[in-house]
């Protein structure tokens, strides 16, 4: 059982008619965590496979490089890790107006380093940066419209 964007959304406002601020949803097939903050509900939502999660909705997943214009496909830079948008939204360094980016040029993160959001139909989408390393390039600016596999940041990989 696989949730698309239209079941989140009806558990979402189901959820906003709620006094509950989480809720968390898990069988063997997927897991979806919601959380609701000054900005909204933020998502995170998984598909296991064989013990090996696979970040779906949330997650800047690799988009194979057959479905990129070959412009976008490489990297400037040889051994840098592309982030790129896993879905169409709005793209937020921040997690609110006025308050600091998740992350800055320079900046170490891990894996499951929140880097920025992307906000649908007024659900707010975290997005990890995947791979531990440093941040190397910002490539989109705050508020601005993405699309579905656009380019938004670069990572150099190494230690934390």
């Amino acid at each position: 059982m696989n949730l698309n964007h239209k079941d989140i959304q009806a558990i979402v406002r189901t959820l906003d008619d709620s006094p509950y601020d989480e809720l968390q949803l898990e069988n063997a097939e997927f897991s979806l965590y919601l959380k609701r903050t000054a900005a909204g509900w933020t998502q995170q939502q998984q598909t296991l496979q064989a013990a090996t999660p696979l970040q779906l909705t949330t997650a800047a997943a690799a988009v194979p490089a057959a479905l990129l214009p070959a412009s976008e496909a490489a990297p400037t830079e040889a051994g840098l890790v592309d982030v790129r948008s896993p879905m169409v939204g709005t793209f937020y360094r921040a997690p609110q107006p006025g308050a600091a980016p998740y992350v800055e040029i320079g900046a170490p993160v891990a894996s499951n380093t929140i880097i920025a959001i992307i906000e649908v139909m007024k659900l707010m989408c975290s997005i990890p940066a995947l791979t531990a390393g440093t941040v190397h390039e910002i490539l989109v600016q705050d508020a601005q419209l993405v699309e579905k596999g656009q380019l938004l940041m670069r990572v150099k990989p190494g230690p934390v």
